[in-house]
Parts: C-alpha cells; structure tokens; sequence
C-alpha cells in the first residue's frame, strides 16, 4: 500500500460527511447518551478522535518541519511499510479486536459542549488536510513520526491512511451507537 494524497483528501471528506449526518438533528442529551454503561456515546466516540487528532498531528507537524529542516525531499510513490500496514490494518473497521484507548486520548468523563465536538472533529479535518498539503514534496517514506520508543513510531507516509483508518473505526462506532439508540427509542414508543 502506497500513500495516496488524493484518496485521502476523499477519505477527509467522507469523514467530514459522515460525523455531520451522524450529529443533524440530536440533543445533547442524545449525542452523551451511551448505550451500555461500558460503551462510549456518540459525543465520545467524535471526542476521542478529536483528542486522538491533536495527539499526532502534533508529532505530524514536528516531523514535517523536521523533514524540511533536513531536506528529505522526494516524489514517491511512498510505501508504508509493513508496519504502517499492521496499524492500518488494527484500526480498520470492522474491529478486529479491541484496544484500550490511552489515557491521553480517552474522552472525558464529562463533555461539556456536546454539540462542540462536531465544530472540533471539523476543524481536526481540515488540520489533516492542510498536513497532507504541508507534506507534498517530503520523502513521506523516509521520516518517522512519534517518540523513538513508541511502539507506534511509523513512516509520515504510514500515519495518515492509519489516521483515516482509526476515524472509519470510531465513525462506524458512533453510527451504530445511534442505531441502537434509534431502535431502543421505537421499540419504547411501540411499547
């Protein structure tokens, strides 16, 4: 799998498209409502992505300048790597198996705009653009983003389609929530 700025951006957009369908028209109370104690709601799911975004476009953003700084130019096509494929692959929908969220990026146990966390994932997507567009020209390939002892240091050109992956995941999350909550309140009506 190669690095594909324009499949990207589409990717970018159908997320953007998805979290404004999933919101239209729900309360505050709706978009906080989970639907099992142990299950994140909605407002949650959007929020953990939210803090997730502002987690590694950070180390984006360092990488870029630094690739820039050390002029690690090139034209690709840029290949993941196998283990950029291994962190697509873990965060692409359907979930394979379940990983604990790491207490940095957990939403909060209170979300104290509901209706904000729209206006964030929003504003999360056109930072992930504006990166993608701040990356062309870098050899993506050849610089690494996060600390050098994490275990999911990757190549730039690894961190968006995993990125991508890892916002499907949550998306999907977040629309079943509604699904389920959807069905619990016509089968109250019905009742």
């Amino acid at each position: 799998m190669n690095f594909d700025a324009a499949r990207l951006i589409q990717e970018i957009n159908d997320c953007r498209r998805r979290a404004e369908e999933l919101t239209s028209g729900l309360t505050a109370e709706q978009l906080t409502r989970r639907p099992l104690p142990d299950k994140w709601s909605i407002a949650e799911c959007l929020s953990h992505l939210n803090m997730t975004a502002a987690t590694v476009q950070a180390f984006m953003c360092k990488a870029i300048e630094r690739g820039r700084q050390e002029k690690r130019f090139g034209d690709g096509p840029f290949y993941i790597g196998p283990k950029g494929r291994l962190l697509v692959w873990i965060a692409e929908p359907p979930p394979k198996f379940r990983l604990p969220a790491p207490w940095k990026i957990r939403p909060p146990a209170q979300i104290a705009d509901p209706h904000m966390v729209l206006t964030d994932f929003l504003k999360a997507q056109d930072e992930w653009e504006r990166q993608i567009n701040a990356a062309e020209g870098l050899d993506l390939a050849r610089i690494k983003i996060g600390p050098p002892t994490s275990p999911f240091r990757a190549r730039l050109a690894a961190a968006f389609p995993w990125m991508m992956a890892h916002q499907r995941r949550h998306l999907l999350q977040a629309e079943n929530v509604k699904r389920q909550l959807q069905s619990t309140a016509g089968r109250a009506v019905h009742a």
